[in-house]
């Protein structure tokens, strides 16, 4: 007896645990990589519910055929008949609205919203009808057992989503088996299974939240800097291998930049590492402010060095930019570690801009943009050289 205390204090104990998890989701909804994780888990849910629906309206389709077949009752064949039909016509439109959201790539909680709505709708109305009638009939509620069981383990909704449904298609059925003066156990056995279903689909969504939010932190950990929070070169190189792609295939120019901080050793030296480590940080929040596009990537090479990639601006433009770039960071007021040179901190800028070619290489632009650098670093700084040619502020 000892052991199997033990053991469901274990159980209590893990319970309590997914549910502080669960609270903890709720308090940092807000953060990014919640965000990014939330989104493929509402994915997840389209692609799920497609099967999920599919089966219902399946289940339904056996208890039409059952009726039509078994049942002399007319009123009843008519009924299962236009249950099915409404269940079929509601399926459709959650699959119309699944298919539409996932052409454009991904999911919104607006459209969560609507098919988690559409798909509950269905199965609450379709299902409390089908379960009225089965009450009526033969005395059993095997269809609302089925219901929650199958909606309490097949798509990951948030508990916002699912606690007022589940409660609502308790209420319709306890007014089931209440019309149907239904006996005391089979009540109380609706009510446990219910909570248990209830606790199952709660646990569910902080399980998959909770080991998807850890993996995603692990992933960030790997291809991000954790001083200035931009990927390092391992997360570039996995991002620009499907950007040298696209480039390729549509034709639209890439330009690869290599930014240095003038004087960074200096800066060091004299406002020592913990204000060197801010100058870091600010430059890197200048340089993810000014190319935030999807496509844009920006990353922390080495030490005082940046690098940037994007899409789409022919040379003149790419060089535009740049001074742009290097106008916003000296508009920032850091001290400049030479102030005899700048008075705020600078930076120098080696770039190229080119038509890439399918399988190429991202190395061969970034060598060759780093040689514009170390150009720009020889002619006095403060400046950009892209594709050979010197442009200053």
């Amino acid at each position: 007896m000892k052991y199997i205390r033990l053991e469901l204090q274990r159980i209590r104990l893990e319970f309590l645990r997914k549910m502080n998890v669960s609270a903890a989701l709720k308090a940092a909804k807000t953060d990014a990589v919640h965000k990014k994780v939330d989104e493929n888990r509402m994915h997840r849910n389209y692609l799920k519910l497609i099967p999920s629906t599919l089966l219902m309206v399946f289940i339904e389709f056996c208890g039409m055929l059952y009726h039509l077949i078994g049942n002399s009752n007319p009123t009843l064949k008519t009924v299962y008949v236009i249950v099915f039909s409404v269940m079929l016509c509601t399926t459709i439109l959650i699959l119309v609205c699944m298919d539409k959201e996932l052409s454009h790539g991904g999911a919104s909680q607006r459209t969560e919203r609507v098919s988690a709505g559409l798909f509950w709708a269905l199965c609450t109305v379709s299902l409390m009808i089908c379960s009225y009638i089965e009450a009526r009939d033969t005395g059993t509620f095997l269809q609302y057992l089925i219901y929650v069981l199958l909606l309490s383990l097949l798509p990951v909704f948030r508990p916002a989503f699912s606690m007022p449904y589940f409660l609502i298609s308790l209420a319709a059925q306890l007014c089931i088996m209440l019309s149907t003066e239904a006996p005391l156990p089979s009540i109380i056995f609706v009510f446990g299974v219910t909570a248990f279903c209830i606790a199952a689909a709660y646990v569910k969504y902080s399980d998959y939240m909770s080991n998807h939010l850890a993996m995603e932190q692990l992933s960030m950990l790997a291809e991000y800097d954790e001083l200035t929070k931009l990927l390092n070169r391992r997360g570039m190189q996995k991002r620009a291998e499907i950007l040298l792609d696209y480039t390729a295939r549509v034709g639209a120019p890439l330009t690869v930049a290599i930014l240095d901080i003038d004087f960074f050793k200096s800066y060091n030296d004299t406002y020592g590492h913990e204000q060197g480590d801010r100058c870091l940080r600010l430059v890197a929040g200048c340089l993810a402010e000014n190319y935030r596009r999807k496509t844009d990537i920006v990353c922390r090479y080495g030490g005082e060095e940046f690098l940037i990639v994007f899409v789409g601006e022919d040379a003149g433009r790419s060089a535009e930019n740049l001074l742009h770039l290097q106008k916003s960071i000296a508009k920032m007021g850091l001290k400049s570690g030479k102030p005899d040179f700048e008075k705020f901190v600078t930076v120098s800028i080696g770039a190229v801009t080119v038509q890439t070619q399918l399988d190429e290489s991202l190395h061969i632009h970034i060598k060759a943009a780093d040689e514009n650098l170390y150009r720009a670093k020889n002619e006095g700084r403060n400046r950009v050289c892209l594709n050979g040619k010197m442009y200053t502020l």
